[in-house]
């Protein structure tokens, strides 16, 4: 189940409840926090340091690094109408880490720390809150791309 992320809160938090009205709270990692500075919704964002480029780390259940794939800068577009962010895909991974089966990806800035992760699907269209993959196996020394990725 996605759960639909408006990153409101307090400037400073680094938690946010979704908006499926079940409670559910996301914790954000590394220096990830909500800011008041600037916002499309209700008054607050999500506020993401480091400068450059990020990647999406590739785990299996195990949290074995699978493959790490890079980001662009900045690394998507929002919705001006849902607020979700859509990953732009610039790459893939030319050399598999491991073998294993993709179970999630890490969203990291730019030195590595890790601000988001979400569950990995097969399949070839956009899913919100889910890092979509043409297939969620993987091989050791093989290429890696994710289809998309869709935040909110």
């Amino acid at each position: 189940m996605a759960s639909p992320l408006v990153f409101g809160g307090f400037n400073g938090a680094n938690t946010t409840t979704d908006k499926s009205g079940t409670g559910k709270i996301a914790t954000f990692f590394g220096a990830a926090t909500i800011s008041t500075a600037q916002s499309k919704f209700g008054g607050s964002s999500i506020e993401l340091d480091g400068s450059g480029a990020g990647s999406i780390k590739i785990r299996d259940s195990a949290d074995v690094l699978l493959a790490e794939i890079p980001l662009t800068d900045p690394c998507g577009t929002v919705n001006g109408t849902t607020g979700q962010l859509t990953i732009t895909m610039s790459g893939q991974d030319e050399s598999a880490d491991a073998s294993g089966t993709a179970a999630y990806g890490e969203f990291c800035n730019s030195d590595g720390t890790v601000y988001l992760s979400l569950p990995a699907q097969a399949g070839t269209a956009a899913v919100a809150g889910k890092l979509v993959m043409n297939t969620l196996t993987v091989a050791a020394g093989g290429p890696v791309e994710v289809l998309s990725a869709t935040i909110g």
